[in-house]
């Protein structure tokens, strides 16, 4: 089988990502951190222990295995009350304007939304993150710079992944061994949603098998194949929204719709809003 060659989008330069601090620590029974703010960025990841951790958005028990994500200037602060210790990760960092927007889709995130319990390989995924960040920042040297930047910017680039919940479907952890046939379904969507015009109608159903396959395709990705389609239609169209000078009409044609009003109607039943008005809020967000 074939990998697709799908053509390359409009890519932004490398986020600019500086590390501050990367560190793993220990909490003992009765600690605590009161509530401070930082001038950074930081992600907490709660190894073990169930501490109590305050945050813009109140105040929780924290699970093991629980991410939190505490913007620039929010309040946080935690304690251990329990009789076990408490280990957790932290990894501070510094984003520049540029940065912001590249991963806006997290930034925006309100707080509560900003905190997400990581399935057995996500934690160890980021584990091993910042593990490598700690070695290379620790070695001092230029080439070590670099590849610190870079396991941050990934790190980065995972964790919204995770924290979005419409993208976690294209992901999965890693305990699941690919499906060929649900892959090369996974293809197919992705191709029409390219090329659409180079294809007939992204038909689901006819294949004798297709309720099984499409059993298969949920328990991997997280979502339907038809699910799937729509969701990276509608992606697409907020991308050339935000990005290009094309009418409505045109992006209807771009992304294969016959009608002008298929488009409307599907965008409206997928954002709550009309194309025409999401563009006057995505353009007034990038002034």
């Amino acid at each position: 089988m074939n990998i697709l060659s799908l053509p390359k989008p409009d890519v932004l330069p490398i986020a600019a990502l500086t590390l501050f601090r990367v560190s793993s620590r220990v909490v003992v029974r009765d600690d605590a951190v009161g509530w401070h703010t930082h001038q950074h960025d930081e992600l907490c990841l709660i190894v073990e222990g169930t501490p109590i951790i305050g945050y813009a958005a109140g105040k929780v028990s924290a699970e093991t295995g629980t991410l939190f994500l505490f913007m620039e200037g929010e309040a946080h602060g935690f304690r251990n009350p329990g009789g076990a210790i408490v280990r957790l990760w932290s990894l501070e960092f510094r984003t520049s304007a540029d940065t912001r927007r590249q991963f806006r889709e997290l930034f925006e995130l309100s707080p509560h939304r900003r905190v997400l319990k990581l399935s057995a390989a996500q934690r160890q995924s980021f584990c091993n993150s910042c593990q490598n960040l700690a070695l290379e920042d620790g070695a001092g040297g230029n080439l070590n710079a670099i590849a610190a930047s870079a396991w941050l910017t990934l790190q980065l680039v995972n964790v919204t992944r995770w924290l979005l919940a419409h993208s976690k479907a294209d992901f999965p952890d890693g305990l699941q061994e690919i499906d060929p046939k649900c892959f090369e379904l996974w293809q197919r969507i992705h191709q029409y949603v390219a090329e659409p015009t180079s294809h007939g109608p992204m038909l689901f159903g006819l294949d004798p098998c297709h309720d099984s396959l499409r059993h298969r395709f949920r328990k991997l990705f997280g979502t339907s194949p038809q699910a799937m389609l729509i969701r990276l239609r509608m992606e697409r169209a907020k991308e050339l929204l935000r990005t290009s000078m094309l009418s409505v009409k045109e992006i209807a044609n771009e992304l294969g719709y016959s009608r002008q009003h298929d488009l409307t109607r599907a965008f409206h039943k997928y954002t709550g809003t009309s194309p025409s008005e999401w563009k006057t809020h995505a353009n007034g967000f990038k002034q």
